[in-house]
């Protein structure tokens, strides 16, 4: 077997796995592709559009975050969500969010926005369909000893409502107890019990330059053209056959790694910048902004990379939209990865949001076989009593994540999102860097290799 014959083995085939663009699709999926409609029949999106349709779909968001804290309502937010989901697929499919026509490096946006859509949508299945209400047992706007009449509990609910809505693990409420959030520690690593506002400042200034440049290594790779693929005008894939094996394979693997250091640090400091802005601001407590990742790169297990290690702000809506029902049918193991095959569906949504529509044998793909992965861990500690963990468990889980991870980063190529303009150029320090690098070439010359 040739090179180019493993290459074509390894990697999936063109339409196999895939809604184009334009509707079209390989038999398995013919049913949904005719559901999901084309990303090219999208419309501007317009402040119109948002006072009259999203402005409303957030707002029955926000009263279902009310109603989950109050009793006797489940069928009042079954109602809600049935509106909630019908809105929420015509918002998510029928508008462009960047503005047309869309340059190379703006299709990030509707991307990230479908993928928002699509993971709100998933808390809004979990506030409807809860048989517990949630309650706020920490920094709740009620006393704790506030009267118990309806009134008083409604005035309470309406009050604690924007922070359910933007909090996803659960910190304060009583459903986020068995969500794992990282300790708060000194830039010494040391336990802290309070963060100063001014350090989640700083940083996300250095998260923020960090990962400037980290997208900036990303888009300096050649993307090699895929015949048979549908490709955005300025994607390609990652996989280049006319490269020898080993730099074939260091560029993928290269290409790979880079991807997930560049969400932890994007989302990092996303996630910093907000906390300031709530503790400066609000008046909140750094109590309630722990670390956002538990140094990724050290987990010596899938189970630790993604049970613990990673962000923990979608494990609630994975577990109760994917993991339970799927338990119910196929047990503990089912339950697993159907958890993860929830998290490829919300991801793949977002994929489709960037055009030439989705592409499940790549980026669901990854995420079922993440839970794969997590399965045979469990097998391995019930068939020899140990856990997966140490240097070889560090090696099994980046070998496994990085084998299937170079196929959503193609995908992800293909589309263009690899030179995502997230900054305008002139903000981007690794530009500026850029410059000077090549100013230095100019006067100095090529240095020696």
């Amino acid at each position: 077997m040739g090179f180019t014959d493993v290459l074509s083995f390894a990697t999936p085939a063109p339409g196999n796995f895939s809604f184009s663009g334009d509707g079209s699709s390989s038999s398995g999926f013919a049913i949904l592709s005719r559901v999901w409609p084309r990303a090219e029949d999208r419309i501007a999106f317009t402040k119109h559009n948002f006072y009259t349709e999203f402005a409303p779909w957030l707002l029955g968001f926000y009263t279902l975050a009310v109603l989950v804290q109050l009793p006797n309502t489940r069928t009042l937010r079954m109602g809600v969500l049935a509106v909630m989901v019908a809105l929420g697929w015509h918002l998510a499919t029928a508008y462009e969010y960047a503005e047309m026509p869309v340059k190379a490096g703006d299709n990030w946006v509707s991307f990230t926005v479908c993928w928002l859509i699509s993971f709100w949508m998933l808390r809004a299945i979990d506030f409807a369909t809860s048989d517990k209400l949630f309650k706020r047992i920490k920094w709740s706007n009620l006393p704790d000893d506030a009267p118990q009449d309806f009134q008083t509990q409604l005035k309470g609910a309406l009050l604690n409502a924007p922070d359910l809505c933007f909090n996803g693990r659960g910190i304060g409420w009583n459903w986020g107890k068995n969500i794992y959030t990282p300790p708060q520690t000194s830039s010494t690593g040391a336990p802290v019990a309070e963060t100063p506002a001014l350090d989640y400042l700083y940083n996300y200034i250095k998260v923020q330059i960090f990962f400037d440049f980290v997208l900036f290594a990303q888009q300096t790779w050649t993307l090699y053209p895929a015949p048979g693929y549908a490709v955005h005008p300025a994607g390609g894939t990652i996989f280049d056959p006319t490269l020898p094996w080993y730099l074939f394979a260091g560029k993928c693997v290269a290409m790979t790694i880079l991807c997930p250091v560049g969400l932890c640090s994007s989302f990092a400091a996303t996630y910093y910048i907000v906390a300031f802005l709530c503790i400066t601001l609000l008046g909140q407590s750094s109590a309630q902004w722990p670390p956002l990742f538990q140094e990724p790169w050290r987990a010596t297990s899938l189970a630790d990379y993604w049970g613990t290690r990673w962000h923990q702000v979608f494990k609630r809506s994975f577990v109760v939209c994917g993991a339970k029902p799927a338990a119910r049918l196929f047990g503990r193991a089912g339950g697993v990865i159907g958890a993860f095959f929830v998290s490829g569906v919300m991801h793949d949504t977002g994929v489709w949001g960037a055009g030439l529509g989705t592409d499940p044998g790549s980026i669901t793909m990854f995420f079922t076989m993440m839970g794969v992965g997590c399965v045979l861990e469990e097998v391995w500690k019930q068939k020899t009593g140990r856990k997966v963990g140490g240097v070889l468990g560090w090696a099994w889980a980046m070998i496994w994540m990085l084998y299937w991870g170079s196929f959503i980063i193609d995908a992800w190529a293909r589309r263009g999102l690899i030179i995502s303009k997230m900054s305008a150029d002139a903000m981007r320090p690794s530009l500026y860097w850029a410059k000077v690098v090549q100013r230095w070439i100019e006067l100095n010359g090529q240095p020696p290799v």
